[in-house]
């Protein structure tokens, strides 16, 4: 099987709730390639062995979610500058080297916010989580000219910001030109997000990573007060789109897109 048909994968830990597997099968299928995507449920100390053994059966391409994207790094045999800019990858494809990582997160932030991004260079921004998430968007608002702030539970431990302030302390820290949910809060089976950060009507740039709920609370409350907003759909597809360039040296069809075109927008 290997020799006929290339494998794909999301691993992670939980993986059952991914959109992956039915974003990459349908454009698989439309563009007439002999690939085939699959979730799988890794742990962190299962990781070296479960790609090790993904490859010996025709793996050529992996996903990465929580918590694997800082894990994997010892294991990679190249890395991206934007796998070194954020710590964390989410993107590998096999090499005769080994497996090399890319981070296709803040490729996907970068390419979304890009135009916003330009009326508001050097203002501050705050990003809620200390994750792979959070690692892509503090490194996708800093190549784009401002000023992330993170928001954490221990931020004495966050290190690839310049500036943390304690979860809590979040509300009273503003204004912010944006607010980003980095976390897992607000994802259906998951804890909601209850912090409540001022936003300014019509003006705060709100962005959530979850897309299962694809319209999460923090999106609905921005959007009633006129605020612009991203959606983790939408990030999730251009970061497949950016994987396809990791792996086949292309920017992924806007098939992509299609998989998903019928789910909720409201």
């Amino acid at each position: 099987m290997a020799d006929e048909v290339r494998l794909y994968a999301v691993f992670g830990y939980p993986v059952a709730h991914s959109l992956s597997p039915r974003l990459h099968n349908h454009a698989f299928r439309q563009e007439g390639m002999a690939c085939y995507y699959v979730p799988v449920a890794v742990k962190p100390e299962e990781l070296a062995v479960k790609l090790e053994a993904f490859y010996t059966v025709g793996g050529r391409g992996v996903n990465l979610t929580r918590p694997l994207k800082e894990t994997v790094l010892p294991l990679l045999a190249g890395a991206s500058s934007w796998v070194q800019a954020t710590g964390a990858a989410n993107t590998l494809r096999w090499s005769e080297a080994g497996w090399v990582g890319d981070n296709t997160d803040v490729q996907a932030l970068v390419t979304r916010i890009g135009p916003w991004a330009e009326s508001h260079r050097g203002q501050r921004v705050l990003v809620l989580g200390a994750g792979g998430a959070a690692r892509a968007t503090v490194a996708g608002f800093r190549h784009l000219g401002l000023r992330p702030v993170v928001a954490a539970r221990r931020p004495e431990r966050v290190t690839f910001a310049e500036e943390a302030i304690a979860w809590e302390a979040a509300p009273l820290a503003g204004p912010w030109a944006a607010v980003v949910n980095a976390t897992p809060l607000g994802q259906r089976g998951e804890s909601p997000l209850t912090l409540e950060v001022p936003l300014e009507a019509g003006q705060t740039l709100v962005v959530d990573w979850v897309y299962v709920p694809r319209t999460t609370a923090l999106l609905a409350r921005a959007r009633a007060l006129g605020c612009p907003t991203v959606d983790g759909l939408e990030l999730l597809v251009l970061q497949a789109r950016h994987a396809w360039q990791h792996w086949f040296g292309r920017l992924g069809p806007e098939s992509l897109a299609e998989a998903v075109a019928d789910l909720d927008h409201a």
